[in-house]
């Protein structure tokens, strides 16, 4: 019987198809392994922080505490009751937190619904890892119920902790073997931490290195009648961990409270941890409200905090203008102007301070701080005093001048109170206040700072961005020098798409022309942050009233180009004459000034708060 040509033409085909599958070099055999082509490497881990919302770590004092103090401030990955590991990395981002204790006990995902631990698959080990730099989080500290006791198992674990970058394992229970510990914990140096009584831990491992020591949990010390301080001075160095909690009282009958509420002592423990130079590998915080209790830890460690921010501002030397090169200081005195604004109404004398704390500082300080000084001689408008030791900030001292400038200071800087009061009542009395660039990044966890100078914690993109910068107040005494033409200046730009920006509290001076200038210049420096603003008001400089004072602030500055501009160093003449107290100028809020203009040109209609008269200072 002949076959149909359809048919024919089907069984040519799969002929065809059958030999070019077994001649392809990608073909794949039954019970062959996959070839070259088909072996995919792993994407490449993802950008650090790419997932982080939280800020820098000079911005809390819980992050801050490591730089500055030594101390990695945390918590524990289980504080969440039924949240996976990954829920818990979240949730420490969301705390402003860039430390946790993970728990081997833990689930890691929905996806990888397996506990966090050497059981692991290679690429589910890679997820984890890959979460870890998403979130920028790290792990001191590894926690496990037993240790157990055969080597295998032993050089498994330690293993698992290295690749989490561990620094400690700590464990629930007293090792059986503990020379083997002892020996393993050094060869890979990596800690081990055991919980339980102190003294009873303390006595067991006295003879064997200082790679063993102890975790402690001040909520278990006050259970067991333990007074914490005690507690600390009896471990000294060997304290590798710490959870912070506190109680209604000593015993069992007793119940947990937020963090400062009972009787832990908390401020006392982190003093006498402070002075004897106690830095446990991690410090983990607990509490019934976690928010609630960082923000009791943070008050608790303010002394200690500012007792140290202190003693740095004493020692920190402003930096000198040795480091500028004679060429770039005769570009800069080329530029400074010959005379002042105005004639001073006295003898004027201004502070200087380019502190930075946990922060390098920016390379523009020195060429900066030599336009400051030479420019108050040349002029005569004032006398700059350079000195970054804080105490002259707290009152009656800080009296002794006239007006307070902050040079690219960066950091946690105004911790101590007194300085924070005495900063403010200068301000407030009539003294003034001016800043440029990095100073948007100075104690940016103290909220009356940031409404002083009008901002708080600018975002960035590339320090090279040319940007066309218009006069929003030509009529201004302190834009005189650029006789309302917009001009183009290449620096590091900071926008604030956060509070307490607003054209509703400050005078503008100086803002970014959006229509002219390119604003696609590199990427936004730090991951998962966002430089736009919904108004695309992107200021440069302005000044306001603040009670009786006067705020100057400008965000030029990263670069080392700023006074060699003969506009722009006019420009902060008058900004300094300005917060001295010689050149009077209208710091109406420009919301408020632009419906002012409007009355004047008879358009727009006039509210009782409009009609206000404009302030001047």
């Amino acid at each position: 019987m002949t076959k149909s040509f359809p048919t024919l033409a089907l069984i040519a085909m799969t002929v065809v198809m059958t030999v070019a599958q077994s001649s392809s070099p990608n073909a794949q055999r039954p019970g062959s392994t996959l070839d070259a082509a088909d072996r995919r490497e792993f994407a490449p881990p993802p950008m650090r922080a790419i997932e982080s919302k939280r800020w820098e770590s000079w911005s809390k004092m819980r992050t801050a505490a490591g730089p500055i103090l030594g101390w990695k401030i945390g918590i524990r990955s289980d504080s969440f009751p039924g949240a996976s590991f990954a829920d818990a990395l979240e949730k420490a981002d969301t705390l402003s937190l860039g430390n946790i204790e993970a728990f081997s006990n833990q689930k890691f995902d929905i996806e990888i619904p397996k506990n966090v631990d050497d059981k692991l698959q290679p690429n589910e080990v890679r997820a984890v890892t890959d979460k870890l730099i998403a979130m920028n989080i790290a792990v001191p500290a590894y926690h496990v119920p037993d240790l157990g006791s055969d080597e295998s198992s032993l050089r498994s674990l330690f293993s698992f902790a290295k690749t989490l970058k561990s620094d400690v394992i700590v464990t629930d229970r007293l090792p059986s073997n503990l020379s083997l510990v002892d020996k393993l914990a050094n060869e890979n140096k990596i800690g081990v931490a055991i919980c339980g009584n102190p003294k009873e831990i303390l006595a067991a491992i006295t003879n064997i290195s200082h790679q063993i020591g102890v975790c402690g949990d001040t909520g278990d010390w006050l259970e067991n009648d333990i007074k914490p301080v005690m507690a600390i001075t009896e471990l000294k160095d060997r304290l590798f961990v710490l959870n912070l909690r506190d109680r209604s009282a000593l015993g069992k009958h007793a119940h947990d409270v937020m963090p400062g509420h009972g009787v832990a002592d908390l401020p006392q423990v982190l003093q006498q941890m402070y002075h004897s130079q106690i830095k446990p590998i991690l410090i983990t915080v607990s509490g019934l409200d976690l928010t609630q209790s960082l923000d009791d830890f943070e008050e608790a460690l303010r002394p200690v905090m500012a007792d140290r921010v202190d003693a740095i501002s004493r020692t920190s030397a402003i930096r000198s203008p040795d480091s500028v090169s004679e060429e770039d200081k005769q570009a800069i005195l080329t530029a400074l102007p010959k005379h002042a604004m105005v004639a001073p109404k006295k003898a004027r004398r201004l502070l200087v301070l380019d502190l930075n704390v946990a922060y390098g500082g920016h390379r523009s300080i020195p060429a900066e701080n030599f336009a400051l000084e030479q420019m108050g001689k040349r002029t005569g408008a004032y006398e700059a005093v350079f000195d970054n030791n804080l105490d002259n900030l707290k009152y009656p001292q800080i009296k002794k001048f006239d007006a307070v400038f902050l040079n690219n200071t960066v950091g946690m800087i105004f911790v101590d109170p007194e300085v924070r009061e005495g900063l403010t009542r200068f301000v407030r009395e009539g003294g003034g206040l001016a800043g440029n660039h990095g100073t948007s990044h100075a104690s940016m966890d103290w909220d009356e700072f940031g409404n002083m100078i009008g901002v708080r914690r600018g975002v960035h993109r590339a320090n090279t961005e040319k940007a066309w910068i218009k006069i929003d107040d030509p009529a201004s005494p302190l834009t005189t020098p650029f006789q309302g033409k917009e001009f183009l200046y290449e620096d590091e730009y900071f926008r604030f798409p956060n509070p307490p920006y607003s054209r509703t509290k400050l005078h503008e001076l100086m803002s970014i022309d959006v229509a002219k200038t390119d604003m696609n210049q590199g990427v936004v420096h730090v991951p998962g942050s966002s430089v736009a603003r919904p108004d695309a008001d992107y200021a440069v400089s302005w000044i306001r009233s603040y009670g009786k004072g006067r705020i100057f602030f400008c965000i030029l500055g990263h670069n080392p180009t700023l006074f060699k501009s003969p506009e722009l160093a006019q420009y902060f003449l008058s900004g300094i004459q300005f917060i001295l107290g010689d050149l009077d100028a209208d710091t109406a809020p420009s919301s408020q000034a632009a419906v002012s203009s409007k009355m004047k040109r008879g358009t727009g209609s006039q509210t009782p708060h409009e009609a206000l008269a404009p302030e001047r200072h």
